[in-house]
Formats: C-alpha cells, sequence, structure tokens
C-alpha cells in the first residue's frame, strides 16, 4: 500500500509570503536585485537539530454507549395470581434471592397426587424382589448339581488341553523372538535417523556457510571492481581486435595506445583476482565441506533403507507365525468342542431351565422398578412445577424494571423483572474499517462521561458491518464504573490508533514539497543539500521520516527565502538536537494536515 501524506496551511502560506516579499525586493532595487550567484555566496543563517529516533501515536475520539456486561429477564414460566412481592426498581439483589410468590394450590394438590402413586409402585418392587430371592436359590441349587457332574469329566480334557497349549505357547516364544528382532531394528533405525537429521542439520549449515562464503565473495568483487575490470578488459580487447583486423588503416599511436590500455586492464584485472583469491579459496572450501556432508547423509540415509528392507522381511515371518498359531488355536477348538460335545448340549439346557425362573422374576423386578421410577418422575415434575411459582434472581444485579404486583396475573408471555449487574459496564462505540485495523483486543482505552474519565480495555473487535452505521462495532470493558455510568447514556471515548515506531522523528515545517515528493534540507559543511525522504504520519508539530535521513544528520529546520541545494549556511544547533530518544501521542487530527491511504 503506497501513503501519501499532503501537508497545507502555515507552510503554503509562509512560502507565498516569502515569494511576495523577494517579487517587491527585486522590483524596487532594479539594477541591485541579488543573483541567485550572489544570493548562494551568502551565508544563510540557520537553526537545526539532530533527527532523533522514536515513536509517533495518533489518538482519536469516538461517540460510545453505555450497557451492563450482563442484562437478564426474569420471565415465569406458568400464568399464576402474584401473592407477594417486596422488590422495587433501584433495589440491589443477589443471585437466587426470592423476587415474588405466585398462588401455588393447583400444583400441591399435583404434587400430593404424585406422591401416593409412587408409594404404590416401591410396595410392587418390594414383592417382586422377594419372588426373585425364591428363583435365584432355585437356580443356585440345579447349578450345583450339575458341576458336581461335570468335574469327574473335566480332569480327562484338561491334560489334552495342556498340551496343545503347549504348541501355542512354543509359538507365541517364536512371536516375541521375531518382535524383539524388530524391536531392535527400530532402535537401530532411530539412532540412523537422529545421524541422518544430524548430518542434514550440519548439511544445512554447511550450506549456510557455503552462502556466506559466496556473499562475501560477491562482496569483496564488488568492493575490488571486479566486474568493473573484467569490462574494462574485454573492452581493451575488443579495442585492439578492431584496430588490429585486416581492412582497416593501421593507426600507430591508437594501436599502441589501446595496446597500453589492454596491457594496464589484465594488470588490474590480475590484481583484482589476486586480492579475490583468499575469498574465492574459502568459498571452495566450504563447497567442499558442504559436499562431504551431503555424501555422508547419503550414506546413512541409504542405511536406514536397508534397516527398513531386514524389517520388512521380519514382519513378513511374523505374519506367516501368526497365521501358523492361528491354525493350531482352530484345532485346539475343534478338539475341545469334540470333547465337550456329549455333556456340553445337555448342561446348558439344564442350566438355560434353571435360569428361566430367575430370568422371569428378575423381569418382574425390572417393571415394578420402571413404574416406580415413572411414578419419581411425577413427583420430580411436581416438584418441579411447585418451585416454577416462586421467581429468584439469577444473578447478582440491580433491578432496572418491575412489570408485576400484587393480586395481578403473572404469564409467560411477559418478563416480571429486568436485572442488570452493573459491576462491570461495557462501552460500545463505532469505528472505521481503516482505524479497526489499528485496534486489538485488550488494548487500554479511555471514557468519559460529563468530564469524569474511566479507564476501560477493549474485549471484542466486531468483524462485520453494521448496517445502520456503515461501521465495524467495539466492545470494551469498564471494570471500575459508579453511578455516572448508567445504562444508555452516551460517553466519548479516546483510543490510540495509527503508530510508527522506530522512525524518525522531525518538525513538521522542517519538510518541503516538489509535486509529490517530499523533502529536506541537511547541512553539510557549512552547504545546504537537498535530501529527498519518505515520510510517514505526522501531527501539528511532528512528522515521521521512513526513509532518506539519519541521526547522524544535521537537519535545517528553520526557514529562508534563499535557502536552496548548494547555499553557504551558518548552523545554529537548536535544544531539541540534544535528544536521544523521543516517544510522541498526538491527537487523530492534525493542523492542515491529512493522511491519505491508497491502494
Amino acid at each position: 500500500m503506497k501513503r501519501q501524506y499532503i501537508k497545507s496551511g502555515r507552510r503554503a502560506f509562509s512560502v507565498l509570503l516569502a515569494a511576495a516579499c523577494v517579487t517587491t525586493a527585486l522590483a524596487g532595487c532594479g539594477d541591485t536585485a541579488v543573483t541567485e550567484e550572489e544570493s548562494l555566496s551568502e551565508v544563510i543563517p540557520v537553526e537545526a537539530q539532530m533527527p532523533v529516533a522514536g515513536t509517533l501515536t495518533l489518538k482519536n475520539e469516538f461517540v460510545g454507549t453505555v450497557s451492563p456486561e450482563e442484562s437478564v429477564y426474569v420471565i415465569p414460566m406458568v400464568t399464576a395470581e402474584v401473592l407477594s412481592t417486596g422488590i422495587s426498581v433501584g433495589d440491589t439483589v443477589t443471585a437466587g434471592q426470592e423476587l415474588c410468590k405466585l398462588d401455588t394450590e393447583a400444583a400441591e394438590l399435583q404434587l400430593a397426587s404424585a406422591q401416593a402413586q409412587y408409594n404404590s409402585a416401591a410396595a410392587g418392587v418390594q414383592a417382586a424382589e422377594v419372588g426373585y430371592e425364591i428363583a435365584q436359590a432355585q437356580y443356585d441349587s440345579a447349578v450345583a448339581q450339575i458341576d458336581v457332574q461335570n468335574e469327574q469329566t473335566q480332569r480327562q480334557k484338561d491334560l489334552t488341553m495342556y498340551q496343545m497349549q503347549m504348541q501355542i505357547d512354543g509359538i507365541n516364544d517364536g512371536i516375541d523372538d521375531i518382535n524383539e528382532q524388530i524391536y531392535q531394528l527400530e532402535e537401530d533405525r532411530e539412532d540412523a535417523k537422529d545421524q541422518r537429521d544430524d548430518l542434514n542439520k550440519a548439511r544445512g549449515k554447511a550450506n549456510e556457510y557455503v552462502k556466506q562464503a559466496q556473499a562475501a565473495y560477491n562482496a569483496a568483487a564488488a568492493a575490488y571492481g571486479y566486474q568493473a575490470a573484467q569490462a574494462r578488459y574485454q573492452a581493451a580487447i575488443a579495442a585492439v581486435t578492431a584496430l588490429e583486423s585486416p581492412g582497416v588503416t593501421p593507426d600507430q599511436a591508437a594501436l599502441d595506445a589501446a595496446k597500453k590500455e589492454l596491457e594496464d586492464a589484465r594488470n588490474a584485472l590480475e590484481e583484482i583476482e589476486e586480492k579475490l583469491k583468499p575469498h574465492l579459496e574459502t568459498l571452495q572450501a566450504a563447497q567442499a565441506a558442504a559436499s562431504q556432508t551431503s555424501a555422508a547423509y547419503e550414506q546413512v540415509k541409504a542405511g536406514i533403507e536397508t534397516i527398513d528392507d531386514g524389517k520388512e522381511k521380519l514382519e513378513e515371518s511374523l505374519s506367516d507365525t501368526y497365521r501358523t498359531k492361528e491354525q493350531t488355536e482352530t484345532v485346539k477348538n475343534l478338539t475341545e468342542a469334540q470333547l465337550n460335545i456329549d455333556t456340553q448340549a445337555v448342561q446348558d439346557i439344564s442350566k438355560r431351565t434353571a435360569a428361566l425362573g430367575v430370568d422371569s422374576a428378575a423381569a418382574q423386578v425390572n417393571s415394578a422398578k420402571v413404574g416406580a421410577a415413572g411414578a419419581k418422575v411425577g413427583i420430580d415434575s411436581a416438584e418441579y412445577q411447585l418451585d416454577m411459582y416462586t421467581l429468584t434472581a439469577p444473578i447478582d444485579g440491580v433491578i432496572e424494571a418491575v412489570n408485576v404486583k400484587e393480586h395481578d396475573f403473572a404469564s409467560p408471555q411477559s418478563p416480571a423483572f429486568v436485572i442488570s449487574n452493573k459491576n462491570t459496564m461495557t462501552v460500545t462505540f463505532g469505528v472505521s474499517e481503516g482505524i479497526r485495523g489499528t485496534l486489538r483486543v485488550g488494548q487500554k482505552i479511555q471514557v468519559d462521561r460529563n468530564g469524569k474519565l474511566y479507564d476501560a480495555a477493549i474485549t471484542e473487535i466486531g468483524s462485520m458491518v453494521d448496517q445502520t452505521t456503515g461501521l465495524f462495532m467495539i466492545k470494551s470493558c469498564v471494570s471500575t464504573p459508579d453511578d455516572s455510568l448508567l445504562t444508555g447514556s452516551s460517553v466519548k471515548v479516546t483510543a490510540e490508533t495509527y503508530s510508527q515506531t522506530d522512525a524518525l522523528l522531525i518538525p513538521y515545517d522542517a519538510v518541503y514539497y516538489d509535486d509529490s515528493q517530499p523533502y529536506v534540507y541537511v547541512a553539510e559543511n557549512g552547504t545546504a543539500k537537498r535530501r529527498d525522504v519518505e515520510t510517514g504520519i505526522f501531527d501539528m508539530d511532528t512528522i515521521t521520516v521512513l526513509s532518506g535521513l539519519s541521526t547522524e544528520d544535521t537537519l535545517i529546520t528553520s526557514w529562508s527565502a534563499n535557502l536552496r541545494e548548494g547555499a553557504g549556511v551558518s548552523v545554529q544547533m537548536t535544544a531539541e538536537s540534544e535528544k536521544e530518544d523521543e516517544q510522541i501521542t498526538a491527537g487523530g487530527e492534525t493542523d492542515g494536515a491529512q493522511t491519505v491511504d491508497g491502494e
């Protein structure tokens, strides 16, 4: 984005007045008019100062609206007669405090009916649980008898299963051995990866050294004028070749001069190449080191690939071993099923028959509990309904509105109370898109209400344009409000917006303009020198310089009709030249100056 800075007002008037004075003087003096050469030879007394590095910050003012950080509407959940309320507008309430009571007669009858239904359901649960205990005892007795019969055949099965399990355990040991080898390869691979990463870093550093050596060589070549010497040498060769070419009448003097120039150019080039030799050797050494590091990196990288190949083969062997284990386990399961085929079906049927009575009793218990739970929900619902007949404050705050009174009917169609928490107040104000980009969440701002100042901080920066105002809405928090900050009142908000840091700060009047090009005058060895600069933001007294000037320059700050490039000057340093650093904060509007953003 390119910025233009347009300044008007005092500078224009001063220039016109000076021009008028000069014109009048020239017209009245006739032959005695001062010529440009005479004016340049005249020593002009000027004031000057050294530019200082610092920060210039501009402030803007906005109109904001005050509102509580938290505001709630207390809305009745039922329609009922208001029995009592002792709350008025302006009262302070705490969360949970009673605001008013409604007539609860219908809700209390509903709660009593729900309680009776629950008591009946609870008695049914107790009866079902007794039946379940009896069924469970019968089941336990039947299972005990089946277990005694099964114990005699179980010993025979155990021996066969043990033998097959030993085979599976041997296969598992083989799997563990392969996994151990894979684990060792993975550790080796991690070590190789660490070596590769270290070599990669070393390669990066070596390449950086090559870049530095190349840059040093290029800088030295530029400093010694290597390219210019080469160009001179090539030009000398071309000149001699042209004079010695067939068909050209020889001019011995010119040819001798051309050969002399060729010899001088060759000697100059060889001298520069000799000076560049240490830089060239350093560059070549850095390139060799980078090449060696890259070769080591590729060698370790190849080693990682070898490890990956070995791991892949082990994983294939592991997969085959797992398949062998799966086949062995299948044979074991089939054998176990064959051993159980004669007795298992009978035992299962006997157990299922015994379990049917338990399942039936358990179902009856569950059914009774479901009925009791439903009845309990009825009680909870009735108690919840009863709680709705007492309105309480959901937050700490101040009563802003009371819309009910005794013996009237409250209803869910309208809020009964409005409560606002004013411990922290919010100030909302609108800004343009350009200023929005200068603000940040947490930024400190100042709020002015009828001359009383409050500290605040930005909490939210809107991302959508308000359709009514065309501005972006900014929210801020006033953490120490008082009674002066009324809800809905208007306040003045002051915030720092545009700012430039690490810039040179010079007087506003020290900058001149040639069309759209800003420039200043500096004093060098008693002579005024024009210096084109790039300017930034400014206020009535100060302007920032982004380039074209340094803190070592002697900036001319006073105006003179004879001040121009090459004029002799007598410098008187001002107090400002003694400052080393400065930070300036100014208002958003400047005297006769404006900042224009161009895209």
